[in-house]
């Protein structure tokens, strides 16, 4: 009986002890805090594509238009919050607020149906003008080429 108490107290303080998990399980939230692309899995065969995007995303930036880009295939890259799977504008708004502690600039996020964008204290509105024009096309090179062209195309407007 003894032996089960003491056992039962050191869970107990264990349990009190341990610090909260601070993972939301969210690649792209985790991912963008130190690299201006999130790229899916599943797009690592199209190396061409992907060198384009984060090199363009790369040069914009040194020009002073500060974006980070993220191009979900499919709803396994959403980690925890599948919920928001083929929602880019919700994706954009709440990877917005979890990036927020660290980054505070546009976010643009691309999925099969469509983009996402996000700039913190700032309306979207201007950059959904220019993100209608566009259309994301089929396929994981088309997805690519997609966030490229919706990259040039913000650069430019802005």
């Amino acid at each position: 009986m003894r032996a089960a108490l003491t056992c039962l107290a050191a869970c107990g303080l264990a349990a009190v002890a341990a610090q909260p998990a601070r993972a939301d399980g969210d690649p792209a939230s985790d991912y963008l805090l130190v690299q201006k692309v999130f790229l899916s899995y599943e797009l690592a065969s199209y190396p061409q594509q992907e060198h384009a995007l984060t090199k363009l995303v790369a040069q914009v930036n040194k020009q002073g238009f500060t974006i980070r880009v993220a191009v979900i295939d499919s709803a396994y890259d959403l980690g925890s919050v599948t919920v928001l799977w083929r929602k880019p504008q919700t994706y954009a708004r709440f990877l917005g607020a979890e990036l927020s502690f660290v980054y505070k600039q546009r976010l643009l996020v691309v999925m099969p149906n469509g983009f996402g964008f996000n700039w913190p204290k700032h309306s979207s509105k201007a950059g959904y003008a220019v993100l209608a024009k566009l259309q994301v096309k089929h396929g994981g090179a088309g997805l690519l080429a997609s966030a490229t062209a919706a990259v040039q195309a913000l650069a430019k407007a802005g």
